[in-house]
């Protein structure tokens, strides 16, 4: 009976290892985008002397990353959504320590988004996207009688307010925008009613639509919005007319549509693009926020497509873990790393295509930055955690 017993853990682990092997082409394709960006990285600072050993830190924590990911894989997502308050608790406090003078790190272009303990600095506000779904999925499981009632879309916002607004403050207004479409997300797997959900997007398409007309229609300048700070309104303005400011504000989205537009259907080769060798997309963006745009110009269309293609793939498999999860639960934390991740993927893409306005938001497994890239494998790993954890293993 005693070794009968102590063969249990064993052949549970074995199981969850299979779990993680039936996703084997997944798993190809991170590992595709994590290597595909040390390439990438390390053509975005051929010219930048700071940080031409960035891909070999981007290489160590890819392999932390990976070690994250398979610790999350392994560990019933039940168990984190069940500590979900305490995890949701200290990713606000971290937030709130950026404001501390001894605990900030200094501020980076003008944001205090990095908190440094000890000798090591990290960005809590990435950390914290992952604790608030974690925390979301508890509160919408907990509140699952009474997903159709209004008041609980209240508190769901109130929760998705409170990091928002300290990101925000830091200023870091990209990553704040993420925690919205997320909470949309997890609020239609939860059941809410969709006009609770439907509503809100309408009108911030309604806000967008009348801004796009003031702006580039009847030509009108742009009043002061509520809640930006002056560059960000310069970015807004730059967003509907590129020809403003063209050694400024729209410096950026002029250089990235000029470089994408030159990289053709093949691109100029590795290292080759010219915009970035020589200096011309901003040495202090391209490798994070404006990776794409080297991505279009060495690469072209065809290296392009690849990468989305490989991030869809990404997208589509939180979606296919989720349709098979084995409760909703699984299901709202599946989603809302999607969630997470497109909204990360479509607005660093758009931005560099004039799509949307530009924000400090990078590009998952692609960008350089040791927090993103962490958060990004850790939030693979819940979802590998749901897809592996689909069937209850400690009951066989």
């Amino acid at each position: 009976m005693i070794a009968a017993r102590s063969l249990n853990p064993m052949r549970t682990l074995l199981r969850k290892l299979g779990g993680i092997a039936s996703s084997f082409p997944i798993l190809i394709v991170l590992a595709a985008l994590c290597v595909a960006s040390i390439f990438i990285i390390m053509s975005a600072t051929v010219s930048n002397d700071l940080l031409k050993d960035a891909y070999s830190s981007q290489s160590r924590y890819i392999i932390i990353g990976f070690a994250l990911y398979l610790l999350l894989a392994l560990t019933p997502y039940e168990i984190l959504v069940r500590i979900a308050p305490i995890l949701y608790c200290v990713g606000i406090a971290l937030l709130v320590g950026v404001f501390v003078p001894g605990l900030r790190h200094k501020a980076v272009f003008g944001a205090y988004s990095w908190l440094k303990l000890g000798p090591i600095s990290f960005e809590p506000a990435e950390f914290a996207k992952l604790t608030y779904i974690l925390g979301m999925a508890w509160f919408l499981h907990l509140r699952e009688r009474e997903i159709h009632y209004f008041t609980t879309v209240v508190y769901a916002f109130v929760i998705t307010a409170i990091p928002f607004v300290l990101i925000k403050m830091q200023p870091a207004l990209g990553s704040a925008l993420v925690f919205f479409p997320v909470c949309f997300a997890m609020l239609f797997v939860a059941g809410a009613r969709l006009r609770y959900i439907v509503l809100p997007i309408l009108l911030i398409a309604t806000f967008c639509f009348l801004a796009y007309y003031w702006v580039s229609v009847k030509n009108w300048p742009l009043p002061k919005l509520p809640f930006t700070k002056s560059f960000q309104a310069e970015r807004i303005k730059t967003f509907f007319d590129p020809s403003l400011d063209k050694q400024g504000a729209a410096w950026q989205i002029n250089q990235s549509m000029i470089a994408i537009g030159s990289g053709g259907m093949n691109g100029k080769g590795w290292m080759q693009g010219t915009q970035n060798v020589l200096g011309y997309m901003p040495k202090t963006t391209n490798y994070n926020d404006f990776i794409f745009s080297d991505v279009g110009e060495e690469e072209g269309f065809r290296g392009g497509a690849a990468l989305i293609i490989c991030e869809g793939t990404v997208l589509l498999w939180c979606l296919w873990v989720a349709a098979r999860a084995r409760d909703k639960i699984g299901a709202m934390v599946a989603v809302g790393v999607m969630a997470m991740l497109f909204t990360h993927i479509f607005v660093n893409i758009g931005m560099t295509i004039q799509v949307v306005p530009i924000t400090g938001i990078p590009l998952p497994f692609i960008s350089y930055g040791g927090t993103f890239l962490l958060a990004c494998l850790a939030a693979m790993g819940l979802v590998q955690s749901v897809w592996v954890h689909r069937k209850n293993f400690e009951r066989i």
